[in-house]
């Protein structure tokens, strides 16, 4: 046969016509990927189904069980979704052709790594072992592009992949060209940012960030923000995601993708779900926009994976190599690490230092909302904005009770790395260095929870600070019965009622005038008069072991600084009777 007649019949071969003659790999992935795409289009009703009806369906879909997944769909089809059953029926001939493949799997002509992935996903799955050192995340990966070869080749392509060099790969310039600008976020919308914020924004814009990697610095700083903030912002960005999403997927995806939140579905499932529906758009530019506004809202709808929490990018290369060093060492404890690690934080300053802050204060934030949740986040992020003495050993030791509560109960995973970074959390999130602060009661704390032990006067709590629900305490610190009852209020109050103090004073409030009111800093627990924080507009303020000093906690648009004292643009600076206060007083 001459070349070009051989030429003239291969062009006229449909892509996948099925022919009993080897094909590539590459062809038999592609082929694969068009059969589940169909077969998804064909079934777009099975999430209305019973939940267990649809796992058993995506089951059968995702690990390539084609004939299975054909014959219960149209089990269903016929008497509820007969407008399936034709376009179920269309797929026949392609699911007997998958598997006649899968029969010559051994005839196959083999294809490279580089020919089954293109570079973007090579980069990535580079990006994912450095970031994480998880082989176990390429493998699922692989496996999850690579169903249906067989264990051994794909042995073979993980290999490849170790084996070849990390490519120096930029997203192309024509794929931001392609997605279109994200609607730009409303003045009103970004009230919540901090000097902070506005400064990593200013330095992502800076660097010749595109706007999609500003809507994704801004959504990073969003997903940390503390609750009672976010729910004030809530509604205006949820709108914004919604409306954005709809109009590019459509009602109809946007609401199949609901539906999976509403009934609680698995936050990968949900995902893998939204790439399908994107990949489904016909217009690469559709894609590609819908692919940026995934990502930047799944932050607003709180729907990212557990995933490990790198809480040492901010070190230099010669840090990183003296962490490591000490590491391997097997003289070295634990503990000195995290002593390390934290003197190379209070030694950074300038952009070394914010990068350094902003990694761990929402790295940490992110982790302990990821694995112990995110109420005990919000808990713990309260306790630490508040400050006061022996704050850092509460918070301590509500976060290593309630993670030791769950990993009794054998329901967390990977635990060495999740002690790894509770313990770089505790020592520089939390600012704990190991004191036991007991309020006097005892000196004595358990190693791994940091809770009292032996707490004297009968008292109980984190820090022997209170009494079994029938006692209470006496003005000696002791634990006594009803009928001996006094009022103990912390020298802010005379009368009580059932055991809540009445009109705390001293700037207190609390059940036993326990704590400063908004606005006002000192340790009341001493019987101290709680002192008006010295920031305009009577804003919150906390105590920053670090530097010794008192700090405004969200200073009003246009200013910045300790005191909010300086002005940013045009704005004037405030002034305050307190802003020449440098050092804490002798209340704290």
């Amino acid at each position: 046969m001459s070349f070009s007649i051989l030429l003239f019949i291969v062009f006229l071969i449909p892509q996948y016509s099925f022919i009993h003659s080897p094909i590539t790999e590459k062809d038999l992935v592609l082929f694969r990927l068009n059969l589940i795409t169909r077969l998804d289009q064909c079934t777009l009703w099975r999430l209305r189904t019973p939940k267990n009806v649809s796992r058993t369906l995506e089951h059968f879909l995702l690990n390539s069980m084609f004939e299975e997944f054909r014959e219960a769909a149209l089990h269903l089809a016929v008497d509820e979704y007969p407008e399936s059953v034709d376009c179920l029926d269309s797929c026949s001939d392609d699911i007997h052709k998958y598997k006649e493949y899968m029969k010559i799997g051994l005839l196959t002509k083999k294809s490279s790594i580089g020919e089954l992935l293109d570079d973007e996903q090579i980069h990535h799955l580079h990006m994912l072992l450095e970031k994480t050192k998880r082989v176990d995340l390429v493998e699922k990966g692989l496996h999850q592009h690579l169903h249906g070869m067989s264990e051994k080749r794909r042995q073979e392509l993980l290999t490849e992949f170790f084996e070849s060099k990390p490519l120096r790969f930029r997203r192309s310039t024509v794929s931001r060209k392609i997605a279109r600008e994200p609607t730009p976020l409303t003045p009103d919308m970004l009230m919540w940012q901090t000097q902070r914020h506005k400064n990593l924004v200013t330095k992502t814009k800076q660097s010749k960030g595109s706007q999609w990697d500003v809507m994704n610095t801004i959504g990073d700083q969003y997903y940390s923000l503390r609750k009672s903030i976010r729910l004030q912002y809530d509604p205006k960005f949820i709108k914004y995601c919604n409306e954005s999403l709809i109009s590019i997927i459509g009602n109809d995806s946007f609401t199949e993708l609901e539906e999976m939140v509403t009934d609680s579905e698995q936050v990968e499932h949900i995902w893998n779900k939204y790439t399908q529906i994107v990949g489904y758009l016909k217009n690469e530019e559709d894609q590609l926009t819908a692919e940026h506004y995934g990502q930047f809202c799944r932050k607003i709808y709180r729907l990212l994976p557990i995933e490990q929490v790198d809480l040492m990018s901010w070190l230099s290369p010669s840090q990183r190599f003296r962490i490591g060093e000490m590491i391997q060492d097997p003289q070295v404890k634990d503990s000195e690490v995290y002593e390390k690690l934290y003197e190379f934080f209070n030694k950074a300053s300038g952009d070394a230092k914010d990068q350094a802050d902003e990694v761990i204060t929402l790295g940490c934030r992110k982790f302990i909302a990821h694995h112990l949740g995110d109420q005990l986040a919000e808990d713990i992020e309260d306790l630490r904005v508040a400050g006061g003495a022996g704050s850092s050993h509460r918070t301590a030791a509500l976060l290593f009770t309630k993670h030791s509560e769950i990993a009794a109960a054998g329901a967390l995973a990977h635990q060495k790395r999740i002690e790894e970074s509770l313990s770089i959390c505790k020592r520089i999130y939390l600012d704990y260095d190991g004191t036991c602060y007991c309020n006097g009661r005892s000196d004595i704390c358990d190693e791994k929870t940091h809770v009292c032990q032996n707490c004297t006067g009968g008292t109980i709590g984190f820090q022997c600070e209170k009494c079994p629900d029938d006692l209470q305490l006496d003005t000696n610190g002791t634990c006594i019965t009803n009928s001996d009852r006094k009022c103990f209020c912390n020298e802010h109050a005379t009368e009580c009622i059932d055991g809540i103090c009445q009109d705390c004073q001293s700037n207190t409030i609390g059940d036993q005038c326990e704590l400063c009111d908004v606005g006002y800093y000192g340790d009341p627990t001493q019987g101290k008069t709680c002192t008006k924080c010295p920031c305009p507009k009577n804003g919150e303020c906390s105590y920053n072991t670090v530097t010794n000093r008192i700090e405004c906690s969200d200073c009003p648009k246009g200013h910045i600084g300790e005191r909010c004292e300086e002005n940013e643009d045009s704005y004037q600076p405030f002034t305050t009777e307190a802003s020449t206060i440098t050092m804490v007083d002798n209340q704290l």
